[in-house]
């Protein structure tokens, strides 16, 4: 079984992942409208923008150590990697939905065929991304890359395509319903997809890419 140890490592990644978060939030949160609302409550963008990038990362260190502590006490290593991949699958959302609505925010597309391949971009940047936080962090992976990079885009790319029907669908089928903003129900039709990456890219990572 493996040594359960919080390292110095782990402390530096939560945190870095978390001001990844923290700055690729901004466009979701200008699509949301959340910076309209908060300064119409007098807070100001630069003070949240402060308040933000210490919050984040500090979040992202604290519910670690809490995985940490549970796998610890449970004698559970799986649990402190469920953290990690926690951690990571957190920031793997905001760079997808990110660069999304960044490229809603430039276009001012939120629906249409041009909206799936926004969707398409922003996938396969994050999926890069997971691989390699995920192999060296979350599960530290030995083994050879190439092949064990051929089943993670296996595994990514069947989840994502599952979860880019259900988007289409909400979108472009279903529509925005009750007169909700394109662009809000657009990050809604993303948010509803979560629960279905988590589990299904999680258990396929684990006992098929990168299985001990």
């Amino acid at each position: 079984m493996d040594e359960i140890i919080f390292k110095k490592r782990d402390f530096w990644l939560a945190i870095l992942s978390g001001e990844l978060v923290a700055w690729l939030s901004w466009p979701v949160l200008k699509n949301l409208k959340i910076l309209d609302i908060l300064a119409g409550f007098g807070i100001g963008t630069f003070s949240f923008s402060v308040f933000w990038l210490l919050f984040i990362p500090a979040g992202a260190i604290f519910a670690l150590y809490l995985f940490f502590l549970l796998a610890r006490s449970k004698n559970r290593p799986g649990f402190f990697q469920l953290g990690k991949y926690g951690v990571v699958g957190v920031l793997n959302t905001f760079m997808d939905g990110g660069i999304f609505n960044l490229l809603v925010l430039i276009t001012g597309i939120a629906a249409g065929w041009q909206a799936i391949g926004f969707r398409i971009v922003s996938f396969t940047v994050t999926i890069i991304n997971s691989f390699f936080w995920n192999k060296f962090w979350t599960f530290k992976a030995g083994g050879e890359a190439g092949g064990q990079a051929v089943k993670f885009f296996f595994i990514s790319t069947t989840v994502a395509l599952i979860n880019l029907g259900i988007f289409a669908v909400l979108i472009n089928v279903i529509g925005a319903p009750f007169g909700i903003d394109i662009k809000i129900w657009a990050n809604i039709s993303i948010a509803l997809t979560i629960i279905t990456a988590f589990f299904g890219n999680f258990f396929g990572y684990k006992f098929i890419v990168f299985k001990k």
